[in-house]
């Protein structure tokens, strides 16, 4: 995945968390549904949310009884999720570069029921799937939310083409794949029960 090498660094996350104002796409009742229907996510379950960004994400999972852990390598990030999300629910957050730091000791072989990856797998090195494998129970789920470049207007098509999202589907039992968004320019891949 071709990503800008500025999107590859803490310091330029850091400066955009930064900003009393920063925002991105939205949680939308849609994607909480088909997110809760698809995966059959519910108390009890493990999660880890990686890219946690702001922890509104890792705080909705935490809403349906599950214990979350919650990573973004930008500290101040980290430290703005946990303090908007202080007391509201299940959610541990840390900083974490999953391209560079050792592998979290709480990410233990099948230790994992859900993954997900909103708007942050083109940011990740290729061998991080080979990683999530690992730590997912074996019918544990990556979900993975990204945008479609071919499908975005504008010049900033910041996301994932058409390809790279069909080859997720390798190497697990089962992928559902569903669109969101008016123009359905955000797509969702469920992939359940890695092949190690």
């Amino acid at each position: 995945m071709t990503v800008a090498l500025q999107y590859r660094t803490s310091t330029f996350w850091d400066s955009v968390y930064a900003a009393p104002d920063t925002s991105f796409q939205p949680i939308s009742a849609e994607e909480r549904y088909r997110f809760l229907d698809r995966t059959d996510a519910g108390a009890g379950q493990v999660a880890v949310d990686v890219g946690t960004g702001l922890g509104e994400w890792a705080c909705q999972m935490s809403r349906l009884g599950l214990a979350v852990a919650a990573y973004d390598y930008s500290p101040i990030a980290i430290e703005r999720a946990s303090q908007l999300h202080k007391g509201h629910g299940d959610v541990t957050y840390e900083v974490h570069d999953f391209d560079a730091d050792p592998i979290p000791r709480r990410l233990r072989h099948g230790s994992v029921d859900i993954i997900t990856c909103r708007h942050v797998i083109n940011f990740l090195e290729p061998r991080f799937l080979d990683d999530a494998r690992r730590w997912l129970r074996p019918d544990g789920i990556l979900h993975v939310t990204t945008a479609v470049t071919e499908r975005i207007e504008g010049a900033q098509r910041i996301g994932m083409r058409e390809e790279e999202v069909s080859e997720l589907a390798r190497g697990w039992r089962e992928w559902e794949r569903y669109d969101l968004g008016a123009h359905q320019e955000i797509t969702v891949m469920v992939l359940r029960g890695p092949y190690i």
